[in-house]
């Protein structure tokens, strides 16, 4: 089948006026099926097998089944006899601001699918509930100040408190007294877009992967020293497992959202058996080992400087199982599915 491309009615001095922000030639359209109940009828059920997708692909032509045995040809679909003459078939893009339909049925396979490797389910045994699981933040390190909403008791704060006298080396005040409310537009703001590394900044979204990828390699090596074991000895006994999603802060930086998850290492004959780690594999020493591999871990500099690490605000919260913990699984599966259809909200949700 071929792409297809609809005419759409076009607006002339017949053509209804705008109502509510429409646009009259969709009005035009709406009234034109409307007034054909079969074909509207028709209509409806090709959009629904769409997923009432936004921006579908529309597909001309036919499909043709040929008995193997006999060699008789038959037609089992032929656009013509669709509704617009033609077979809609779903965008399937997860970017929640193109198509809202198929992003929210990307992000509930993406919760199904955290959700059971943090509780079972879908073939996942509900031991894995028993392993060490963290939800980890990792914000990137400041590149200068910037404006900020904190609260406090209930009660929002200064923004910067500072002396009245205090200037930065451009001679701008280091203080801004304002209680900034979320969805001000200052929030993220440079105080000082002299004293604000904008080119650290932009270099440091870029190698955000890069420093994530070597992170995965440090947890490793520190999960080993933290067991007293060489590397290769700890990858006999455990491997760590990751789910991440990157969001953006309000300044523009990217911070990165990750679970992970410690399981013993299967053998060669079963290698998707999944069970809990063998002491002293704890969840108090897989914490510790992501703030040492955090800590340790950087990535060179393109434009000379220190090097690019994470920033000090490292958030870490156990999550929920049979011995306790901090976030609910569904909670956090929830959390991390909205990120992976890009969210419009990403940079003020909290969890």
């Amino acid at each position: 089948m071929a792409p297809a491309t609809i005419p759409r009615p076009s607006t002339g001095a017949n053509a209804p006026a705008a109502i509510g922000g429409l646009d009259p030639a969709l009005i035009a359209e709406l009234c034109r099926r409307a007034g054909d109940a079969a074909g509207l009828e028709r209509w409806r059920d090709q959009v629904r097998a769409a997923g009432y997708c936004q921006h579908p692909i529309r597909l001309q032509g036919g499909v043709d089944q040929v008995d193997q045995t006999t060699g008789e040809a038959r037609t089992v679909l032929d656009s013509e006899a669709l509704p617009d003459r033609v077979l809609l078939k779903a965008c399937s893009t997860r970017r929640a601001a193109r198509c809202a339909p198929c992003a929210e049925v990307y992000r509930a396979d993406a919760y199904q699918l955290l959700r059971a490797g943090l509780a079972g389910g879908k073939g996942v045994p509900e031991t894995i509930s028993q392993h060490p699981r963290l939800f980890v933040t990792f914000t990137a390190p400041s590149f200068g100040p910037v404006h900020s909403s904190r609260t406090r008791r209930g009660r929002v704060q200064l923004c910067r408190p500072a002396r009245p006298q205090a200037r930065c080396p451009h001679g701008r005040p280091r203080r801004c007294p304002i209680r900034h409310l979320p969805g001000d537009p200052a929030l993220g703001t440079p105080i000082c877009a002299g004293c604000y590394d904008h080119q650290r900044t932009v270099l440091w979204n870029t190698l955000a992967p890069e420093l994530w990828r070597r992170t995965t390699i440090y947890l490793r090596r520190a999960i080993a020293r933290a067991a007293g074991l060489t590397v290769t000895e700890a990858d006999r006994l455990v491997r760590p497992a990751f789910a991440k999603v990157a969001e953006y802060q309000a300044r523009g930086a990217v911070h990165l959202h990750a679970i992970i998850r410690l399981d013993a290492t299967p053998p060669a004959h079963d290698p998707g058996r999944l069970a809990p780690p063998p002491a002293p594999f704890t969840i108090d020493l897989l914490a510790a080992a992501v703030r040492q591999a955090a800590h340790d871990v950087a990535v060179p500099c393109p434009a000379g400087g220190p090097p690019l690490g994470w920033g000090d605000q490292l958030d870490l919260r156990p999550i929920a199982g049979p011995a306790g913990g901090e976030l609910p699984a569904g909670r956090v599966a929830g959390y991390v599915a909205k990120y992976v259809c890009d969210d419009p909200g990403g940079g003020r949700g909290g969890i």
